[in-house]
């Protein structure tokens, strides 16, 4: 007993990292929303539900409500392939369908309207304007969207067929009601995917902001900024005073600015809630029969053609348009040179917030922290303008300079808002497999530590690298959360994107954005390539009842 408890007090001090960094980075913004909500009450009730509000809500549920329809439209051939294809193509399109969703939103929605810009003689003949907060302007940004998020239903969806029981779907094929069958099971995960683009669309002003289109997170921006709603003489695209000074102080600001993203805050705790659901409906992974799988049930020949097809249009097609937008010739030299600060900074930024990410994977193998999870959760769903602006009010204080006006403040706001993919990072070595392995460890008489130092991290170290390489790569993107928390020291990319968004034909946000896109794919490709390195650590892993009763099975 007395040779154990140093083991255990290793292991305690092991977790203090992740309690001290999520609690932090993730729990004090939620502390502080909940304090803003409890002291402003005669605020909130003063702007609640009005007509205005209302609209308000209605608008910024039907635009990314439409962007979820159609992205999980795009997204189920796709999903098709993924679930049930074969071969390098499919293997290939597992690497490039998560890689999409690292695209920087800012950057991608300046290529679409470059899109619209170079079709517009297409479109004056087909008699389509697209001015500024008309319908069809509206519909780009749906459209825009959904070409940026479409590889989430894909993954949901590719995810969940590759988990399909194959016997009941021989069966079904058998009966002649194959698809309505496959439609049924898949039914959770489609509703899983249209929850999970809502939210993540509603948490965007990037594609909405440069035409001046009217929603939630437009306006906690607009609020934040200048303290009234946007209206004419108040536009969403109008500039910050100069000398930084506004008639409204920041303390009541802030609050408007929470009063204005509670309703939508309540709705996506439902949408979070229906994904949880969808993911329940996905199978177990022991149901996972990829290799006893049928010929006759794989994805056929069109389904191929069909997501390629998509792949051409969502990727291709507006980093083409990038491209040809460009007055002069294209010279990667000239624009690394150009962007080198702000590209430091980014990189700088970003290896911070994913060194801390991986801190806190290491620290979560140690001890199981499950309600840590669900606080990083919440604080994702807060969206990245509610956490910059309750870091903001944090830390802008006496004595807390130090972290106002230097990289803490932006890398907090990146834990809090992916930390999340950290935590669960780490706690999957708290799974069926690798419970069975601390259990034979434990048996030996190893403690937790011993545990997690001889065993889980040598294991697990690809997953728990890779996940915060991840979250670095999102840090490099990251738009909301970002842009408040401005001035940065150092300098980022994103806020020099956002400056000149506005402009049709640019030069220089055509070459950030082209920088942009490069530069976060380098870190997503180095993930995916690690996670490639994962797959032999699992060999030698305890079997599980189903690999066992698949051992057994005679020949045929």
């Amino acid at each position: 007993m007395i040779r154990g408890k140093p083991f255990e007090a290793r292991s305690f001090l092991a977790t203090l990292p992740v309690y001290f960094l999520v609690l932090m980075c993730c729990g004090a913004p939620l502390i502080w929303v909940a304090v803003g909500v409890a002291q402003n009450r005669a605020l909130l009730a003063d702007i609640g539900l009005s007509s205005f509000r209302l609209d308000l809500l209605f608008r910024t549920l039907a635009y990314n409500g439409a962007a979820a329809i159609l992205a999980t439209a795009m997204g189920l051939p796709v999903g098709w392939v993924l679930g049930r294809g074969r071969g390098i193509a499919t293997r290939a399109l597992w690497l490039i369908a998560p890689a999409a969703l690292f695209m920087p939103s800012l950057a991608f929605a300046y290529a679409w309207s470059q899109v619209v810009r170079i079709a517009d003689p297409i479109f004056q003949f087909l008699g389509v304007s697209f001015a500024p907060q008309s319908v069809s302007d509206v519909l780009r940004c749906v459209w825009t969207l959904s070409a940026w998020l479409w590889a989430v239903p894909a993954c949901i969806i590719g995810l969940a067929l590759r988990k399909m029981d194959t016997s009941v779907q021989q069966q079904a094929l058998l009966d002649g009601g194959l698809l309505r069958v496959t439609l049924r099971q898949l039914l959770g995960p489609i509703i899983a995917s249209l929850a999970a683009v809502t939210l993540l669309g509603s948490q965007e002003f990037a594609v909405y902001e440069p035409s001046g289109i009217s929603v939630v997170a437009t306006e906690v921006r607009m609020v934040f900024d200048t303290g009234a709603f946007s209206s004419i003489n108040n536009p969403i695209a109008g500039s910050i005073p100069a000398d930084g000074t506004f008639a409204i102080d920041q303390r009541t600001r802030a609050a408007a600015a929470l009063a204005t993203s509670l309703p939508l805050l309540l709705i996506t705790c439902v949408l979070a809630g229906v994904c949880a659901w969808g993911a329940t409906r996905i199978a177990d992974v022991d149901s996972i029969t990829l290799h006893d799988r049928p010929a006759i049930l794989d994805a056929p020949r069109w389904a191929y053609l069909l997501a390629g097809t998509l792949l051409v249009i969502n990727i291709v097609v507006p980093i083409v348009a990038l491209l040809h937008s460009l007055r002069e010739p294209l010279s990667i030299g000239k624009i690394v040179t150009t962007f080198a600060p702000a590209l430091a900074g980014s990189y700088a930024v970003g290896g911070m917030a994913g060194c801390v990410a991986l801190v806190i994977a290491i620290s979560a193998c140690v001890r199981r922290t499950p309600g840590l999870l669900i606080v990083s959760a919440l604080s994702f769903m807060i969206g990245g303008q509610m956490l910059a602006i309750a870091l903001i009010r944090l830390t802008n204080r006496p004595g807390l300079e130090w972290i106002y006006h230097s990289a803490v403040i932006p890398v907090a706001a990146y834990i809090g808002r992916f930390g999340w993919i950290a935590l669960a990072a780490g706690l999957a070595t708290w799974s069926k497999p690798w419970r069975e392995l601390r259990e034979m460890a434990a048996i030996d008489g190893a403690g937790r530590w011993r545990i997690a130092t001889s065993i889980v991290w040598p294991l697990a170290w690809p997953t728990l690298l890779a996940a915060s390489i991840l979250i670095a790569a999102l840090s490099l993107t990251e738009v909301p959360a970002t842009v408040l928390i401005s001035p940065q020291h150092p300098q980022v990319l994103t806020p020099l994107l956002m400056v000149w968004v506005h402009i049709a034909r640019f030069d220089p946000i055509i070459q950030a954005s082209l920088l942009m896109m490069a530069m976060v794919m380098v870190p997503v490709c180095v993930a995916l390539l690690i996670l490639r390195i994962a797959r032999p650590f699992r060999r030698g892993w305890p079997e599980t009842d189903h690999q066992k009763r698949k051992s057994r099975r005679p020949l045929q």
